[in-house]
């Protein structure tokens, strides 16, 4: 049977879609019977569906136009990204775009009084679930790279990065050899903090052994020959409230625009006509809505 809202019907395939969409959850997972988990993933996305048919009604009826040149511009963009042709009718595709900014206008709308965090709640969820909160080890280092490839040989690039060497142990300073030999200029090759993992393996274990101050001699990475200067090194550990708070304030707001988003679309369903049609009335419908 077919969803109405407001004489409009949902289409079949905009609830596969919603259910297709829903189900890569894992959370769904953890309903073992899979006939309730059909019924209940067929009623999640038929909600979604008629929600989303709901923005769409509520978007258009809104008096305030779009801004054309808004709309110009992203047209524009697509254009450039080679996702419509330079020169077509754009009159579909303005008019697409028009009702993807009400929606879009719309819900931010909807969550724009969503309540903030208090530092004090913040801080009480950190002290209950500090044990989760954890960082990695982190390090700072700096480095001097001679490529091997197409443009560099490997004969070249291993006289280049024993050159450097050379400076280095002549006591000059690290970033003013940077600058001249490696093939990764700039900010005398420092590539500031990161944590373990973040590099290839041959770089990260040439440095690990190492203390601040330290450097490596000449090593090899799929990249080409390295020098590393190890400037700084951090164990993982549990992480301070300040290293968290903002990934923490991040989720509330989430979670309170969540609600607050939820709450506007209670309000606009309740006031809404919505029907389940036989199929021999929503195929009568549906034929109506296509002539």
């Amino acid at each position: 049977m077919a969803l109405t809202v407001n004489g409009q019907i949902v289409p079949d395939e905009q609830i596969r879609h919603e259910s297709d969409r829903l189900a890569v959850d894992p959370r769904w997972n953890g309903i073992t019977d899979e006939g309730e988990r059909a019924r209940l993933l067929c009623q999640a996305a038929e909600l979604s569906a008629v929600h989303q048919v709901l923005l769409e009604q509520q978007a258009a009826s809104d008096p305030r136009p779009v801004d054309s040149a808004v709309i110009s511009q992203e047209i524009e963009r697509l254009k450039a990204d080679g996702r419509c042709r330079p020169a077509f009718d754009d009159s579909h595709l303005r008019r697409q775009l028009e009702q993807i900014f009400r929606v879009d206008r719309l819900k931010r709308e909807f969550v724009a009084n969503a309540a903030q965090a208090s530092e004090a709640e913040l801080e009480t969820f950190y002290a209950a679930n500090r044990d989760n909160f954890r960082s990695g080890e982190m390090f700072h280092a700096a480095h001097i790279v001679r490529h091997v490839n197409e443009r560099q040989l490997e004969d070249q690039a291993r006289a280049a990065i024993e050159a450097a060497l050379a400076e280095l142990d002549r006591g000059i300073d690290f970033g003013v050899v940077a600058e001249s030999y490696s093939d990764c200029k700039g900010n005398g090759g420092d590539l500031g903090r990161f944590a373990a993992g973040y590099m290839v393996d041959e770089f990260e274990r040439a440095i690990r052994s190492l203390e601040p101050g330290q450097r490596t001699g000449v090593f090899t990475t799929p990249f080409g020959f390295h020098i590393a200067e190890l400037r700084g090194k951090w164990p993982g550990g549990p992480a301070e409230f300040e290293d968290v708070r903002e990934d923490i304030a991040r989720v509330f707001q989430a979670m309170a625009e969540h609600r607050e988003y939820l709450c506007q679309m209670e309000t606009l369903r309740t006031r809404a006509d919505i029907r389940r049609l036989p199929d021999s009335a929503s195929q009568s419908a549906a034929s109506a809505h296509s002539g």
